[in-house]
């Protein structure tokens, strides 16, 4: 060991992971042995620290993992030999002293036999601590009380107290955390709260010492390292009170509660001492979290003696001119803390004055130096809790006293975030930004922020506070601070949905900003303007379309303005989605300028991909705004050319395939923007006298039929001179032109024939498509827009190709076994349990139902044997969707619930078993979720079938089960887990046992020395 030990520390193999892996794996077999035992006590007696910290690793893994099958608990000699040698030795290295990880690990494994039930060793803090003042081993048998042991204590070093005080913080912080679901860990958490009242009375002893020694006035720096140790400390015991077991005696009670309480008196006197300030804020900033009644009783004035100390004084003048430390911004979370545990839906906090100069604080932090986030990490807490007061005012009875505080409180914060969310002047142009892309998104962050906060004021001011910030826009002349009003204008965005819901009250405030003289400077400036306020200045137009719709004056220069953004990286984008946007809104409006529109197509060729699509897609819309159909046949016809065009471009280029198919991608999707720019506006009324014959006459097989024909040539060509080098993006590209269409109830130019639409999906559905997911989802869509009258015929179609398909896979799998490097396997039966939940009496009526439901259970059964954990939670889904559809519902016909059935007859015990395989554990932790929905529904829907399978499956003869699960459980416990799954009926607690059973068949020790 010793020697492995060197080697996996030696500099020279740290280059090498796998030599570094192999000396770990050695290290860990060594230390499963039974002479590990031994091995742990001989290291630590080692000249060198690193093997003595192996040595007490060693024995807290033996103690954790081997304790019950090395039987030491019933060996009464070995017992108490290792409790004496590692109590001994850890006196003894306290004393020397030796380096602090080694005496931390040594203090983890006193701590784990401690949890060692029979290991009889009940007090530790004591038995410890009284070895230390005799100067020799003791028996744990008859001990003093920790009154006397401290009375005796007062000669011992701060070095000795230290070793009592890192043993005491071990204890409480290991073990006061664990959760108590079991039996066995809630008596763990039982005794360890039993020596609460021991660990009290060391740290009042500790507490009163530095001024009992002759400390006056600022403590030395020794004793300073012990009162930071009992100040963390604390929070773990004062969480351990509560755990003090029903029956004790209630004066111990009572006198542990008051020890705790004086406790944190005393320290709290430190909290001036600047070496102690820290440490007294983070104790209660801990206490706060996890024991606020308990500090209240200590300290009835708090958090007000605190807020109101010369202390914080000194800590918020540090905050507020941006030079702040490790102390200042522990005080922020203690405050932080401290509201987030007030109720604000009352005004009673305001009344009490307990909060009044922490709720100033954080007023005064929206005004801190720096820039938000960036320079300034505190604003967004002051931010946080000023908006749940100001929405919990929201719950307050009218007229109540304190309204004007929280009104005032509110237009405060509002006026500071307003200057907060300004950018710098540098940031302002993408030219001369210095901010990286995490800086810049969490300054957009904190800016989020800032809008949702305008939306609660906005309850508690009303008016006042859009009528504020539209004065800032309004009144900025020449020259522009481009800054703020960039910010005003963003503040202004959120109340987008409020004005646009009442137009009366708010129209005259939009007009006024769009008139002021900064908007005028905007929108006749061109590239004059700064990126970014010309980056929020589209935001607000795009934002309120509804009242440009209303006033339509403007809608001319607006456009000009957004179409010069175009050009401009930093505003593109945006700009091409308030252009779509504008175009959707107003495409009847906009349809004399339809000719200037189609001409804007030439100048577009510098833009993005994205961008393009989007312009072609805002034509689009303006074309479909056109009063007849006949009038839409022309520029949709010289659209096409267009695309035709670019199309012979491609193909007469020199240019290798990579960019050859990236411009047919670019194609594609031009086509599917165009079908997205003619749907019909949500708002269209329907002709409810018009039959669907007429409706389908233009465009099939009328005037307009040669368009759809073009369309659909177009779309065909492509996909021919693509062939099969297709990626990922241009299958999206095709999906996206074959759903184009999938909205519209009636026949338009990009609304085809469903057994076209049949054929155009089908032909996606392979196992060679890189992006078979959007496909799947596509014919998802596909049949949701089918029409009803022929859905069979449809379903039908999609199910053969996907079958045909699955049994490829099965074909591959039976002759490699190996499943094929494609994700059509999970994505298919993805596809099918949509399928079977809607159409199930359409898929079971079939003659081959029941066999295309086999082949597909086959293909989820590979997958779920198979390790790899996305494809196998698709075919777990599919199985608690087939289990889930199979049982009684009124939505599913008795026939197909029959069939259902006799397939699940066939298939369930193979499906149970492997389920049952893999919870015991043979998945991954995260498959437990997926694999325990399909047993739950197995349960609530096959329960007769799933307890005679699984009944079975558990016994070791059936061979169902891992022979690790085998040893690792005893039957009466896997009976007993089937038991408890039957019998909760899929309810939410069935994963807490499932979850159990995974960790049991993992085998002793799992969790530890995973």
């Amino acid at each position: 060991m010793e020697q492995l030990i060197r080697e996996l520390h030696d500099p020279g193999n740290q280059a090498a992971p796998d030599r570094v892996h192999t000396i770990q794996r050695q290290i860990q077999l060594l230390q499963r042995e039974k002479v590990a035992w031994q091995i742990g006590l001989d290291l630590l007696r080692h000249d060198e620290a690193i093997i003595r910290f192996y040595g007490a690793l060693t024995l807290t893994i033996k103690i954790n993992a081997d304790w019950d099958n090395d039987q030491i608990g019933e060996d009464e000699r070995m017992k108490y030999f290792l409790l004496e040698t590692l109590v001994t030795r850890y006196l003894q290295l306290i004393i020397l002293p030796d380096e602090n990880f080694v005496i931390q690990k040594l203090c983890s494994t006193l701590v784990t036999l401690f949890t060692k039930l029979d290991s009889e060793w009940v007090f530790p803090l004591r038995h410890v601590l009284a070895c230390l003042i005799s100067g020799n081993y003791v028996s744990p048998a008859s001990l003093p009380d920790m009154q006397q042991l401290c009375e005796a204590g007062t000669d011992c070093s701060d070095v000795q107290l230290k070793g009592i005080l890192m043993l005491a913080r071990t204890m409480a912080e290991d073990l006061g955390g664990r959760s108590s679901t079991s039996t066995v860990q809630g008596k763990v958490t039982d005794r360890t709260a039993a020596n609460g009242p021991d660990a009290w009375q060391f740290f009042r002893f500790v507490l009163n010492a530095p001024a009992t020694i002759g400390y006056h006035g600022v403590p030395a720096k020794a004793s300073t390292e012990l009162l930071q140790m009992v100040f963390g400390s604390i929070p773990f015991w004062a969480s351990l009170i509560k755990h003090l077991i029903a029956d004790a005696d209630r004066a111990q009670i009572l006198s542990t509660e008051a020890l705790t309480q004086d406790c944190i008196r005393v320290g709290v006197e430190y909290f001036d001492h600047d070496r102690l300030t820290a440490s007294v804020l983070q104790m209660l900033h801990s206490l706060q979290q996890s024991s606020a009644r308990l500090l209240q009783n200590a300290l009835p004035e708090y958090p007000s003696n605190i807020a109101e100390s010369r202390k914080a004084k000194e800590l918020v003048m540090a905050l507020l001119s941006g030079d702040w430390t490790l102390d200042e911004g522990t005080y922020v979370d203690l405050l932080e803390s401290i509201m987030s545990q007030v109720d604000t839906t009352t005004s009673e906090y305001l009344h009490s004055g307990r909060y009044t100069q922490v709720i100033e604080t954080l007023r005064q932090l929206l005004r801190c130096e720096g820039i938000a986030y960036i320079e300034d990490p505190f604003c967004q807490v002051a931010l946080e809790k000023i908006s749940e007061m100001v929405e919990g005012f929201t719950d307050w009875d009218e007229g109540d006293s304190a309204q004007p505080y929280i009104q005032r409180l509110a237009a405060d914060a509002c006026d500071a975030c307003l200057l907060k969310i300004q950018l710098p002047e540098e940031e302002m142009s993408t030219d001369t930004q210095e901010w990286d892309v995490d800086e810049r998104a969490k300054f957009q962050d904190f800016r989020y922020d800032v809008h949702d906060f305008f939306q609660s004021a906005f309850a508690v001011l009303g008016n006042e506070l859009i009528e504020g910030i539209v004065k800032s826009i309004v009144a900025q002349h020449e020259p522009l601070d481009w800054s703020l009003v960039e910010a005003a204008t963003f503040a202004f965005t959120a109340f987008s949905d409020t004005m646009s819901s009442d137009p009366d009250t708010y129209d005259g405030l939009i007009t006024a900003v769009l008139t002021s003289q900064s908007w005028r400077h905007l929108l006749q400036s061109g590239s004059a303007v700064p990126d970014r306020a010309r980056q929020t200045s589209i935001r607000f137009i795009a934002d309120n379309v509804v009242y440009l719709q209303r006033h339509p004056d403007g809608l001319a220069l607006i456009l000009n303005f957004l179409f010069s953004s175009l050009h401009l990286q930093a505003s593109a984008s945006a700009a091409s989605r308030a252009i779509y946007s504008l175009c959707n809104s107003h495409r009847e409006a906009l349809t004399e300028g339809l000719p200037q529109f189609m001409d804007s197509l030439t100048t577009i060729s510098d833009l993005g991909d994205a961008e393009r699509h989007r312009i072609y897609a805002a034509v689009a819309t303006i074309i479909q705004g056109l009063p007849t159909e006949e009038g839409r046949v022309q520029p949709l016809s010289e659209l096409l050319s267009n695309i035709s065009s670019g199309l012979a471009a491609v193909e007469n280029a020199v240019a290798d395939k990579t960019e050859t198919l990236q411009s047919y991608t670019d194609i594609m999707q031009t086509l599917a923007s165009i079908g997205k720019g003619l749907r019909s506006p949500n708002d269209t009324p329907i002709d409810l006298e018009a039959s669907n014959a007429e409706q389908s006459t233009f465009w099939q097989h009328g005037p307009g039929a040669f368009i759809q024909r073009d369309v659909l040539a177009l779309y065909r060509v492509i996909l021919q001179k693509v062939g099969g080098d297709i990626d990922g993006a241009f299958v999206e590209a095709c999906c996206d032109f074959i759903r184009s269409g999938f909205t519209e109830d009636h026949p338009s130019p990009f609304k085809f024939p469903d057994k076209i639409g049949l054929e155009l999906v089908s032909a996606l559905i392979s196992l060679e498509n890189p992006s078979i997911d959007t496909a799947m989802a596509c014919a998802s869509s596909f049949l949701a827009s089918a029409s009803s009258t022929n859905i069979q015929v449809y379903v039908s179609g999609i199910l053969y190709v996907v079958i045909s398909n699955q049994q490829r896979v099965l074909s591959i799998f039976q002759q490699s076994r190996q499943l094929p490097d494609t994700n059509f396997p999970p994505s298919s039966l993805d596809f099918l349990g949509r399928l079977i939940t809607k159409w199930p009496s359409t898929w079971f009526s079939l003659p081959e139902g029941e066999q295309m439901a086999g082949v597909s259970i086959e293909l989820g059964l590979a997958l779920m044997a198979d390790p790899d954990t996305l494809p196998r939670r698709s075919a777990a889904s599919f199985f608690a969707t087939l289990a889930d559809c199979s049982g009684p519902t009124g939505s599913i016909d008795v026939e197909t619930i029959r069939c259902m059935c006799n397939i699940l007859q066939q298939y369930g015990p193979r499906i149970l078993s492997l389920v049952l395989r893999l919870l015991g554990g043979e998945c991954a932790r995260s498959e437990i979720e997926s694999l325990a929905e399909t047993l739950k529904r197995f349960i609530q829907k096959q329960l007769m079938l799933t307890k005679a399978v699984l009944r079975d499956a558990v016994k070791q003869e059936s061979g169902m089960m891992s022979e690790k699960a085998l040893q690792a459980t005893t039957l009466e416990e896997r009976n007993r887990f089937l038991a408890q799954a039957v019998a909760l009926r899929g309810g939410r607690k069935t994963n807490d046992i499932i979850k159990d059973f995974w960790i049991a068949c993992r085998g002793s020790g799992f969790g530890y020395i995973a």
